[in-house]
């Protein structure tokens, strides 16, 4: 009597086994799945947040250009002036860098 309760625990502890294994084999399909649509959202957003930036910049460009150009003519007309901010500049620089360097 023993031995058939131990044969029909051992079959039923196999049935446990296989419906685990098939309930594991469905859940990692699903993760498989929702991994795979998480990608492709992801990939889509960043495409779109690309495409807004590259936007943004290409409109933003030519004032950037005008601007450095304006820059640049204004240091060449004026190098002395340059010259004076310049050094200025990198006094307080180095001086920034001596008083944060003690703390």
């Amino acid at each position: 009597m023993a031995l058939f309760s131990q044969i029909r625990d051992s079959i039923d502890l196999e049935d446990e086994v296989a419906a685990l294994r098939k309930e594991v084999a469905a859940l990692t399909k699903s993760l498989s799945k929702r991994g795979a649509s998480a990608y492709r959202d992801t990939r889509h957003d960043a495409a779109d947040v690309y495409a807004d930036i590259a936007d943004r910049f290409a409109h933003a460009l030519p004032v950037v250009r005008k601007r450095a150009h304006r820059l640049e003519q204004s240091i060449k007309d004026n190098p002395g002036q340059t010259a004076a901010v310049v050094g200025l500049m990198a006094v307080c620089l180095a001086g920034a860098v001596l008083l944060f360097s003690r703390r």
